[in-house]
Formats: C-alpha cells, sequence, structure tokens
C-alpha cells in the first residue's frame, strides 16, 4: 500500500494549516476559554507529526503504520468528543437541569452505539477492522446529530453562540459528518465486496486513496474557516446568559399551563363522539 501524490500534496498543506491554526488558537488565549478543543488541535498536531515519523521510518503499508493510525484516529475520536461536550456545556451548562439531561443522553447513546458495533462485528471474518469502522461511524454520526440540535437550539431559543462557537460547532459538524458518510461506505464495502487473495491489496489501496481524500478535503475546508474566525478577537471568558428573575419564571409557567389545559379542553371537544 502507498499514497498517492495528491493524498501527499493535500496532506502537506492540511498540516501546515493544522498548525496555523493551532497557532493561533494560542495566541488568541483560546486555551483559556475552551480548554479542550485547543487540546484537540494540539493532538491534531502532534499525531500528524507521528505518523510522519512512523511513515517515514517503517513504510505506510507496515503493521506499524496501520497500529499507529488506528490509535492516532482513536485518541483524535477522543478528543473531538470532548470538544463536542465542551461546546454543548457553553451552551448549555448555565441551565443546571438541562445540562444534567444532556450529558446523561450522551452516555447512555454512547454506550448504546459501542454494543451496536460489537453486535455488529461479532461474526465478522474481519471483526477487529469492522468493530473499529462501525464504532467510527456510529460515533461520528451521534457527534453530527448533537452538533446539528446545539446550532438548532441555539437558533431557535435564541441562545448565545457568538461567531467563534457556531464555526468550530459548525467546523466539527462538517468533519464528523464527512467521517460518518466515508466510514459508512467503507464499511459496507469492506464487509460484502473485500476480495481474498491477489486483488486484496488493490482494493485497499484504492478504497484508502477515496477514503483519504474524502477526510483531506473536508479537513481543509474546516481548517480554512477555523483560521478566518481565529484571526478576529473575541472575548477571552464566555459572558454568562442574561436570566431572567425567578418571579419572572413563575408567571410564564403559569401562562403556559393555563395555554396547555386550553389545548387539552379542546381536544377533549374533538375528540369525545
Amino acid at each position: 500500500m502507498h499514497l498517492s501524490r495528491l493524498t501527499y500534496a493535500l496532506w502537506i498543506v492540511t498540516t501546515g494549516l493544522a498548525v496555523r491554526v493551532c497557532a493561533l488558537a494560542y495566541r488568541r488565549g483560546l486555551y483559556r476559554r475552551l480548554p479542550f478543543f485547543t487540546a484537540y488541535l494540539t493532538l491534531g498536531v502532534g499525531t500528524t507529526a507521528v505518523r510522519w515519523v512512523v511513515y517515514g521510518v517503517f513504510g505506510f503499508g507496515s503493521w506499524t503504520a496501520y497500529d499507529v493510525a488506528w490509535i492516532t484516529n482513536a485518541s483524535l475520536l477522543a478528543a473531538r468528543g470532548l470538544a463536542i461536550g465542551e461546546l454543548c456545556f457553553c451552551l448549555l451548562g448555565a441551565y443546571r437541569g438541562i445540562w444534567a439531561l444532556t450529558w446523561r443522553i450522551l452516555l447512555g447513546v454512547s454506550c448504546l452505539f459501542l454494543l451496536h458495533a460489537g453486535l455488529e462485528s461479532a461474526f465478522r471474518r474481519y471483526w477487529l477492522g469492522t468493530f473499529v469502522m462501525a464504532l467510527d461511524r456510529n460515533l461520528e454520526l451521534m457527534a453530527t446529530a448533537v452538533l446539528v440540535a446545539l446550532l438548532l437550539i441555539g437558533r431557535y431559543y435564541t441562545l448565545e453562540m457568538d461567531p467563534l462557537e457556531r464555526a468550530i460547532a459548525l467546523g466539527l459538524c462538517t468533519y464528523s459528518a464527512t467521517a460518518a458518510i466515508a466510514n459508512s461506505v467503507l464499511l459496507q464495502a469492506f464487509v460484502t465486496h473485500l476480495p481474498s487473495g491477489h486483488g486484496y491489496g488493490v482494493w485497499i489501496d484504492h478504497a484508502q486513496f477515496w477514503w483519504n481524500l474524502a477526510g483531506g478535503i473536508a479537513t481543509l475546508g474546516v481548517l480554512v474557516m477555523w483560521a478566518v474566525v481565529l484571526r478576529q478577537p473575541f472575548p477571552i471568558v464566555r459572558p454568562p446568559p442574561a436570566l431572567l428573575p425567578v418571579a419572572a419564571y413563575r408567571e410564564l409557567s403559569l401562562a403556559f399551563n393555563l395555554k396547555l389545559r386550553a389545548l387539552d379542553a379542546h381536544l377533549q371537544e374533538m375528540l369525545e363522539p
């Protein structure tokens, strides 16, 4: 297995952009406001450097490169999950009841996806690769759903999300959606169309090329967006949301209950014979 010239060129450009974005993040003091996201950017640069060294010493098609690739992918996936959780907390953390429900739902769905990936790969011939790709696909799907919901909730309920947080959420959502689609296609092909014998290496090279191309293009677009938004000044500390007095919420709750009772009475009139 080998990397094509296009993949190498795309990798070089995205590596340079990743270093630039990481430097801008530290220059702007983003680590004081979003430490997990800054750690994710730093880990991305570090894992890329490790891959360059391993591929140069052992070769792209070696088992060492294979192990390093999956380990670094897993670490980046975990770091991205923490960054997404951090964004959720920034938007919903001031509402303790909503946040308490949110993190429990996220944890429960993650456990279900882990179980689903295990069941999907249990009786496959290449169970390890199938399990890793299935888990990666499931978690990327969950990340996409969470980020889309976060953007919609912030817009619908007019919750405060400044351009920096919106750009970070949109970038993470774009990358996760692209990874989920690419992993789903590759997993289906891996399970149903993987040849044996002489055609195995050619098939893997072809699949690897398209998988790297999709991820590289998505990463390039996301890094450009983050580089642009990080060039603009932003507050180091996120301002707390403006909450109404407790008495105001009580009045709103009473009004809401009255509307629910009126709706209930109207439905009863319509449904009664």
